[in-house]
């Protein structure tokens, strides 16, 4: 978590306020299955911030590089609610920096989630970092010894193209494996696309018309299509669900970045607008589609789905 405020800790109040947040989450579903869900009819998990990666290039080093980049970003918060402690990578790297849980709050982590969402956006390389006697973590993301920041590989092709977003690449595959991470490495629970989509900027010439989203309807159509691809190798995927639903105010961009299927024309006194993507979704949904079915207990996906 590398924060532009300059007091604290960076190698180590990540990891005390992740921990926390982990037994908070773990007290709110003892709660919630206590006292308002005796009947066992309703379900709760959390969403994970995820990001896809891919080695820089095709050797050992950088293969581990991949696989500490994943533990990192999405073993973080997802190894404690399925099995009740960190990845092994951290445990190992990261040393007594990492909080220690109680056998107590292990087995209240444990299955704490019925169902489980991710946000994915995009994805990057990671490169292995060598562990040098002069090497200094200074922020807890340095711990993985992967640099993963980089979109382009070593043959100096990005790893998807550019969207209008600075920070999203389109690079659908990336779900796909991580859906199948969650199939194969963690016991193929139920799982919800929570957020995915782009952003259409101010200024972006490629776009000069903001009904005209292009790039967003490209974009949407292929990870619908990489979720269908996972559900047919048996991952287990509930629905999807497209952010957004209109135009919002961004954490660092505030309405420069749009990620809306409607468009809300602030010159026109704020009316909202069907971008070509929200025609596209409204006609994509209203079609009868076969169940696509998963190979645990039947379950199925009927259709996506957006976020408000």
């Amino acid at each position: 978590m590398d924060c532009a405020v300059p007091e604290g800790d960076s190698l180590r109040e990540p990891y005390t306020a992740g921990h926390h947040i982990l037994l908070a989450h773990a007290e709110a579903v003892q709660l919630f299955k206590a006292r308002y869900n005796m009947h066992g009819d309703s379900k709760i998990g959390m969403a994970f911030d995820v990001m896809g990666y891919e080695p820089y290039q095709d050797s050992f080093l950088d293969d581990q590089a991949r696989e500490r980049s994943i533990d990192y970003n999405m073993g973080w918060f997802l190894e404690p609610v399925v099995r009740g402690d960190y990845p092994f990578s951290m445990r190992s790297l990261i040393g007594d920096r990492l909080p220690m849980f109680t056998k107590e709050e292990q087995e209240k982590l444990a299955s704490s989630c019925d169902i489980m969402g991710l946000n994915y956006y995009t994805s990057r390389f990671s490169k292995h970092v060598d562990m040098s006697p002069d090497f200094t973590p200074t922020l807890n993301t340095d711990d993985a010894y992967a640099s993963s920041e980089t979109a382009t590989g070593s043959d100096g092709n990005d790893i998807g193209p550019i969207t209008g977003t600075y920070w999203i690449y389109m690079y659908p595959k990336g779900l796909t494996d991580l859906l199948l991470i969650m199939k194969e490495k963690y016991g193929n629970p139920p799982v919800f696309i929570t957020e995915n989509g782009i952003a259409d900027v101010e200024g972006d010439e490629s776009m000069p018309d903001p009904l005209d989203d292009w790039k967003r309807l490209d974009y949407l159509q292929r990870h619908i299509s990489a979720v269908k691809d996972a559900i047919d190798q048996g991952a287990d995927v509930r629905g999807h669900f497209t952010w957004g639903l209109i135009d919002n105010f961004e954490w660092s961009l505030g309405y420069s970045s749009r990620f809306g299927l409607v468009y809300i024309d602030k010159n026109d006194g704020n009316k909202r607008k069907l971008k070509k993507s929200a025609k596209w979704f409204s006609k994509f949904n209203s079609v009868p589609k076969p169940l696509l079915k998963t190979t645990n207990n039947n379950a199925t996906m009927t259709a996506a789905s957006v976020s408000v």
